[in-house]
C-alpha cells in the first residue's frame, strides 16, 4: 500500500535510535555554518553538510541544534544521516 503524502517525506537516521519516517512536511529549514536553506516541496536535488541546526515543519515540529549531519533531497524525499550532537 502506497503511503499517503502531499509535502515532503523525510527519512531520519541516527544511530541507536529507530529510522524515524515523518509525512506532510512542509518546509525543512538548514542554519549550517556557512549557508542557510529552505527546502519545500519540488526543491531541487541536492546533496549536503549540516554544522548547526535544521528544523522539520510538518505535522509535528523537529529541530535538531548543535548538529553535524549530512542530507539529500531528491523528488520530495529527505534522508539526514546524524553523525553526531552536542
Amino acid at each position: 500500500m502506497e503511503e499517503n503524502n502531499n509535502g515532503i517525506k523525510v527519512i531520519i537516521l541516527e544511530e541507536n535510535i529507530e529510522v524515524q519516517k515523518l509525512l506532510n512536511v512542509r518546509v525543512i529549514r538548514i542554519k549550517s555554518t556557512n549557508y542557510n536553506l529552505l527546502i519545500m516541496k519540488d526543491y531541487l536535488p541536492i546533496v549536503g553538510y549540516i554544522d548547526g541546526q535544521i528544523s522539520i515543519e510538518g505535522d509535528e515540529t523537529i529541530t535538531y541544534e548543535n548538529i553535524k549531519a549530512v542530507f539529500s533531497n531528491a523528488r520530495n524525499i529527505f534522508y539526514l544521516i546524524v553523525k553526531g550532537k552536542e
